[in-house]
């Protein structure tokens, strides 16, 4: 029995040094522990501390790179940005990724987000791009229009009315939940009129999500807990209200009448569900799990990432009264007309769209980092370090968006003007500036793999800011108390309440649809 333990131990000991003196990433630095096991990194994430441990750990070990796991890198070097993530990189998505596919008759569903190869994601990708482009999108400016008028006549019967604080942080989750699913099946669940959670989905669902922010930390507890039928205790609700209420009505809709759904010009656009079964039609290798994949990763990632943003700018922008009231003197005058239009707070309002671009900078609402597999042959990073194949390298969207060589000396402040062309700036350093800027936005991903719900999400955040402060004169309830935030997989915001009260010659009938 002595001679199997030491055996047991001998072949454990081993194996923590072979992962510890990985050739290619011994030399770099980082925590002790992780250089031996990924749990270092699931504690971080449990503990809701990895996002802020990264930038204090680059700066203790003085390196663009540091390592987070035996064989996993974070890099701080901005510089690796196209790298990594351009155009023409061919680096793959990490493992991490496999966490993230829907389950369908028990087999994970590829996705555009859980795609490792581009080659795959390009495949997936390609027959429903066209439903996402700008000029698609547009056209469900109505629906947006529909759920604004809903969220104000709940705000007013609730909080103006009752003269009472609003969750804030909540309401704006149910509006981005509401318009997501009406985009996508033509309904929504109603989180907005039920005024809270409908039947658990949001709780449901936010325990699918902390098991995620999880399992992506350490794959191996996705393939042990979540395909695993012989687990009862660790597995997650396969079984989820959210799940099969997604299940029951895309089935409703494969089932449906064609027509019932169809694009009527005078009253709506044909939602994205009916545009994934036309193309499943003119292509029969779609399969319905495709199906799901597609419809999920609309309403997952356009509802709880959304609300992180429309929370972070109305946030900074209360706790910086200046912010709140430049906006309120842009939307005096160019808008006399409520929900505002899109075109005009996207392309006519250059100082709330700032706001927008600056929210989007300062909170990257993915707790985790990007994380990409060294393709064969290894790579050259651009201080020069070699890193083998197969080792993972990921950058954070927080790290990259508050780096001061880019985004200036004040990168850790909420400031829209950096986004605006200075006094003293001449026009082509502005552009300069600009272009550096834009060129190391993360916020919606980069390259072949930037997401593709982006013009989606930009039309109800940039519809939305000016108009919630066109309308209401909004104040914190604690002025000078922080939110709260909550990082296991999405950087989520509480703790915004609000006393909210219609704007002088403004009120519920100025909303319009």
């Amino acid at each position: 029995m002595l001679v199997l333990i030491l055996a047991i131990a001998a072949i454990l000991v081993g194996s923590l040094l072979r992962e510890a003196l990985r050739p290619g990433v011994h030399s770099i630095p980082g925590p002790f522990l992780a250089k031996f096991t990924d749990l270092w990194r699931v504690y971080k994430v449990w503990d809701w501390t990895f996002k802020e441990d990264l930038p204090s750990l680059h700066k203790k070990y003085n390196s663009s790179l540091i390592r987070v796991g035996p064989q996993l890198l974070s890099c701080s070097d901005a510089r690796a940005v196209a790298l990594i993530y351009g155009f023409h990189s061919n680096f793959k998505k990490s493992d991490m990724v496999k966490a993230m596919a829907p389950v369908y008759q028990g087999k994970r569903q590829p996705t555009m987000f859980s795609a490792a190869d581009n080659q795959t994601h390009a495949r997936i990708r390609r027959p429903v791009a066209p439903a996402y482009a700008m000029s698609k999108v547009i056209q469900f400016e109505p629906f947006v229009n529909e759920n604004v008028r809903t969220f104000f006549a709940k705000l007013d019967e609730l909080f103006i009315q009752e003269n009472k604080p609003c969750d804030y942080h909540n309401w704006v989750q149910y509006f981005a939940f509401d318009v997501v699913m009406e985009m996508t099946m033509s309904r929504n669940l109603g989180f907005m009129k039920a005024g809270g959670d409908v039947d658990g989905v949001l709780k449901q669902l936010q325990k699918d999500l902390d098991y995620r922010g999880i399992a992506l930390s350490m794959p191996l507890i996705d393939r042990i807990c979540r395909l695993n039928p012989l687990s009862r205790f660790f597995k997650p609700n396969q079984s989820s209200v959210f799940a099969l209420r997604c299940k029951a009505m895309l089935a409703e809709r494969l089932n449906a009448d064609p027509t019932l759904y169809a694009k009527d010009e005078e009253k709506r656009p044909q939602d994205f569900v009916t545009t994934f079964l036309e193309i499943q039609r003119g292509d029969p290798s779609i399969s319905d799990g495709q199906l799901i994949g597609y419809t999920q990763a609309n309403l997952i990632a356009g509802s709880d990432t959304t609300a992180v943003i429309l929370r972070t700018a109305i946030y900074y922008a209360l706790k910086q009264p200046w912010i709140s009231q430049r906006i309120v003197e842009e939307v005096d005058a160019k808008c006399d007309a409520f929900p505002v239009p899109y075109r005009t707070a996207r392309f006519d309002m250059p100082f709330c769209a700032a706001v927008v671009r600056e929210a989007l900078r300062m909170h990257f609402a993915f707790i985790g980092m990007m994380e990409r597999e060294v393709p064969k042959g290894g790579c050259e990073m651009p201080d020069g370090r070699i890193l083998p194949e197969g080792v993972v390298i990921g950058m954070h969207g927080d790290l990259i968006g508050r780096d001061t060589s880019i985004f200036g000396e004040d990168a850790d402040e909420f400031n829209p003007l950096r986004w605006l062309k200075a006094s003293k700036e001449s026009k082509s350093e502005y552009e300069q500036r600009l272009k550096m800027m834009n060129a190391h936005d993360l916020a919606f991903g980069h390259g072949a793999r930037g997401c593709i719900g982006r013009h989606v999400a930009e039309m109800e955040i940039y519809k939305f800011i000016p108009t919630f402060f066109g309308l209401l004169e909004p104040t914190l309830v604690q002025q000078d108390k922080p939110w709260n935030l909550r990082q296991l997989f999405v950087f989520k915001q509480s703790g915004m309440e609000m006393n909210l009260k219609w704007r002088e010659n403004k009120g519920l009938e100025t909303v319009r649809t």
